[in-house]
């Protein structure tokens, strides 16, 4: 039946946050309209022979036109006059930031400042309430992390998002307070034009400490070196037929229970005799998401309507809006705020750099003091640098542990992530590294231990590869490292410890999945590059050229422990299709494919696709509060409602959710309509299919059904004419039977809405025969994979220390390809990426980092044209980057993968394993330089 319980009557595309002060009402919504990013209705309509739309098949990227072209796509792009609405007069903020952690800041003295740089407004941290100041920011992302943090927060520690326990951390540092980290905020600069802004950059930049006043004393930063909660402890057991791991094990004693454990791992390993040790030691140093834009917004506080106003470029929606809900919902905040209304752009790539960025709450901080006018916080590129998220700089220390049969017994790692001056989400990111820590293997023990540090540097994210990089470099060189120090092939020692479909990770899960790794394995060894190393190596040798040939796999895992994802799909009247969803698009098409996918199930394209839709939600009427504690037999929950966007999420995810609810709009509504039509109540979904664009019977017996009549007949007989879905995925998705006007339809969501013809907000479907993932999957902490295989090939410069890729060979397993030019391009991405911190980018530490505001491209090296390999296909003796994609088979069960980090995690380590084949040493601190090359050649 359907629901006539409406979860918020009388509301449009709007959702609640509780806060101390009350209900405050959030909304996100797309470009305005005067700027709109639509590219033509029939972007996604690759025409066929017949002239007829191919469903399924992108012409070009939906939002490709409009970004060449210019148009208002990114923050960046926006003024207050090009939002509805919206007063036309706008302030600028400018932030100054800490120069120490050793020294109190005591204050401005902005009196060399000449008149026209002269700012409105100046606000210091004791300006402002105390809640203001250091906001209460929420702590959910990853469902096993969030266990271990439940675990802490009940023996008495406040462990929270941003800070390490029991310690406070101001958004601007209140004078008379040592600074917590470099690029902390320590005043909020207004100007209400922008020339004066321009006048103050230029006059205070580079010049910081001439305008900042510091204790003369030694200061002492509260918490430096203190852990961000919580640590992450994988030990793993299985000899002898005894089963021990986090995923197996009692989750009340597993911790008590590793110390013994650990040492039955030694014991074991001191019982073995022959067995060989390879060490593990290696680092890598922090680097810079490079958007493509810079962060940049604007806020506006409308005081009559108790409203903030939020153009932004972000990654969360969902923990963007909770964050600044919580920042004004209590009792002490500036300004009484009941709605927050976002307008979400385009952010501009930087995968994991937008992910609960303090740029937003930067931004939100400023609009109440601008005196009722809007205010646009724009980084230029220094103060990115600066302020801007970073990947961790990591060290990995440990072993592996090895029979002279090439089988691996242990591994045995510390991996230590420096997480700079706020927690964001580093205890995740170095969670995830030690399930990778095992790499693409099947290991029988393993003692991981994983954990991040506040220390002085600019903050970290989770960027670039979420903690899988610096595992799969640590494992991948040790690997060859053993190969080489044996006269073991690489490829055999890989393949004699390949984990199994069947196997289990470091942690204890289950794989659970096709991998097909030794099929990668055989396509490798076969590959000319390879197979042809040492002739290759010959010719470079006659040029007078040192060349070596690496490997590397991969097993990148994506996702996080439960993912809630919802998404909406409307027919209009003249059977358009519109689709909807929470995820963002971060530069890797999302868009593109969740328009093209409903295709083959609804017959067309979407022409319209409309992404952070973040209030969808607030419409599901379900809740992921188990007051009942019955779980999946309670038709109200869920265990998650939304997360944020990432770069791998689409493939399965967010796929999933857009296409079970395109099937319950055509099973629960087109199929109505299309009986209704063809007056056979008793026709099957099975027996119809889409052919240019009609619906006709697989048998010919009936007249085709153009898409544009069902949607008249949908709208004009009460059908519904769209449809809301949430999907939730732990080990395996939630499934239901849901009553809809087409009979009983059985889909892979736990929530359904529809949409009747004009409505906003949707009548819920009450579930029926819920079949949930059980609780004990939520241990597993990883079920969806990515693997991939790369081979590099590679010359070195003995003279100057450079080093040239001469060819990439990348053989991937990403399932279902949706759009086969998204998946080369998020390939040729992630080779980009990889090569480019791999040799290139480098961001010193503390004050000599970017911290001290003089970092940009002039210092900060990335991959240019002539780095790359731009063939795509492989020649002997020419350069190019060839992905090799594994053809899908039934045990992909139609799904994709996520792909960019999955292509970018083995590139690292193959160039590494490369330059031990072309010079007989081991460079295992990234990046490798041309000064740390000329170095090692040198000993």
């Amino acid at each position: 039946m359907i629901d006539s319980r409406k979860p918020f009557p009388g509301l449009t595309r709007r959702s609640f946050i509780k806060t101390t002060a009350g209900l405050i009402a959030c909304c996100v919504t797309g470009l305005p309209q005067v700027a709109r990013a639509d590219s033509p209705a029939n972007a996604l309509a690759q025409v066929g022979r017949n002239g007829s739309p191919v469903p399924g098949i992108a012409a070009e990227r939906i939002d490709g036109r409009a970004k060449v072209t210019g148009q208002k796509v990114f923050a960046r792009d926006f003024n207050a006059r090009d939002m509805p609405g919206w007063p036309a007069k706008q302030w600028y903020a400018l932030f100054l930031y800490a120069l120490t952690t050793d020294h109190a800041f005591l204050g401005l003295d902005l009196a060399g400042l000449p008149d026209a740089a002269r700012p409105r407004r100046v606000i210091l941290g004791n300006q402002l309430s105390g809640q203001f100041a250091a906001p209460k920011l929420r702590t959910r992302r990853d469902l096993h992390i969030d266990e271990k943090l439940d675990a802490l927060l009940a023996t008495g520690e406040t462990g929270s998002f941003d800070r390490p326990p029991d310690i406070e951390f101001d958004l601007i540092v209140q004078p008379g307070n040592v600074p917590d980290f470099l690029g902390q905020a320590v005043a909020l600069l207004l100007f209400d034009s922008a020339r004066g802004l321009r006048a103050a950059r230029s006059a205070l930049q580079f010049r910081d400490a001439e305008f900042q006043i510091y204790a003369l004393d030694t200061g002492h930063s509260i918490g430096m070196g203190s852990v961000f909660p919580p640590e992450t402890t994988y030990v793993k057991y299985t000899l002898a037929g005894e089963n021990f791991s986090y995923a197996t094990a009692d989750p009340n004693l597993y911790m008590t229970e590793v110390p013994a454990y650990r040492q039955k791992i030694d014991a074991a390993l001191a019982a073995q005799p022959g067995l060989l040790t390879q060490p593990i030691a290696c680092d890598m140093g922090s680097v810079d998401p490079m958007f493509m834009e810079p962060e940049t917004g604007i806020a506006w506080y409308d005081g009559a309507a108790q409203a903030l106003n939020i153009v932004l470029g972000t990654q969360s929606p969902d923990g963007d809006i909770a964050d600044i809900a919580g920042m004004f919902g209590t009792e002490d905040a500036p300004v009484k705020v009941t709605a927050v209304n976002l307008t979400s752009c385009y952010p501009g790539g930087g995968f994991g750099g937008r992910d609960s960025s303090p740029f937003s709450l930067l931004l939100a901080l400023a609009a109440p003091f601008t005196e009722g006018n809007p205010v646009r916080l724009e980084f230029d590129r220094f103060e990115q640098f600066r302020t801007g998220l970073k990947r961790h700089t990591t060290r990995i220390d440990g072993s592996l542990s090895v029979g002279p049969d090439m089988k691996l017994q242990a591994a045995q790692m510390v991996l230590r992530f420096d997480g700079g001056g706020r927690k964001n989400l580093s205890p995740y990111v170095a969670s995830l590294a030690a399930l990778c820590a095992g790499g693409a293997y099947q290991l029988p023990m393993a003692n991981i231990f994983a954990n991040a540090v506040h220390t002085q540097n600019v903050s970290a994210g989770s960027m670039r590869g979420f903690g899988g990089p610096q595992a799969y470099f640590a494992m991948e060189t040790a690997l060859d490292d053993l190969a080489a120090r044996q006269g073991w092939d690489p490829v055999a020692l890989r393949r004699a410890n390949l984990v199994a479909d069947d196997g289990t990770t470091v942690a204890g899960g289950p794989i659970a999945q096709e991998l097909r790794l030794s099929e990668m394995l055989d396509l490798a060894e076969a590959h000319p590059l390879w197979q042809d190393r040492a002739a290759i190596k010959a010719d470079y040798a006659v040029r007078g050229l040192t060349y070596g040939t690496g490997i590397a796999l991969s097993l990148q895992a994506y996702g996080t422990s439960g993912d809630g994802m919802v998404a909406a799909v409307h027919l209009a009247a003249d059977g358009t299709l519109r689709v909807e969803s929470d995820a963002v698009d971060m530069g890797n098409g999302s868009a593109t494919t969740l328009g093209v996918v409903i295709g083959p199930i609804l017959g067309a394209n979407a022409a319209r696709v409309d992404m952070a839709s973040y209030a969808l939600w607030g419409q599901t009427g379900l809740t992921t509060t188990d007051s009942t504690g019955t779980r999946w037999q309670n038709p109200d929950w869920t265990p998650k409602s939304v997360g944020s966007s990432s770069a791998c999420l689409t493939g399965l995810h967010q796929v999933h959710a857009v296409q079970e609810t395109a099937r319950a709009l055509f099973e629960g509504s087109v199929m109505a309509a299309a009986r209704q039509l063809w007056q056979r109540p008793d026709m099957a979904p099975a027996q119809t299919v889409w052919q240019d664009g009609a619906l006709v019977a697989v048998d010919g017996s009936l007249p085709p059904l153009p898409l544009a009549d069902l949607a008249r007949t949908m709208h004009d007989s009460g059908l519904p004419t769209g449809a809301l879905g949430h999907a939730y995925f732990q080990a395996s998705w939630a499934e239901a039977d849901f009553p809809t006007p087409g009979g009983s339809v059985h889909l892979r969501l736990d929530g359904l809405s529809y949409y009747a013809a004009g409505a906003d907000t949707p009548a819920r479907v009450v579930r029926q025969n819920t079949q949930g993932p059980g609780s004990a999957s939520k241990r597993y902490a990883r079920y969806v994979w990515a693997p991939c295989l790369n081979i590099i090939g590679l010359t070195v410069d003995r003279h100057t220390g450079r080093v040239q890729v001469e060819n990439v060979i990348s053989i991937l397993n990403a399932g279902r390809v949706h759009v086969p030019e998204l998946v080369s391009g998020q390939s040729q991405g992630g080779v980009a990426m990889a090569l480019s911190y791999a040799l290139l980018e480098e961001l010193l530490p503390g004050m000599d980092g970017p911290a001290n505001g003089s970092w940009n491209l002039n210092r900060y090296h990335l991959a240019r044209l002539q780095d790359m390999p731009l063939a795509t296909t492989y020649t002997r003796g020419g350069r190019a980057q060839e992905l090799i994609i594994l053809p899908e088979t039934p045990g992909d069960g139609r799904a994709g993968r996520g792909i960019a980090e999955a292509v970018m995690c083995s590139v690292a380590p193959a160039i590494s394993n490369a330059l031990l084949d072309a010079t007989g040493r081991r460079f295992a601190s990234l990046p490798i330089t041309q000064a740390k090359i000329l170095q090692g050649l040198a000993q």
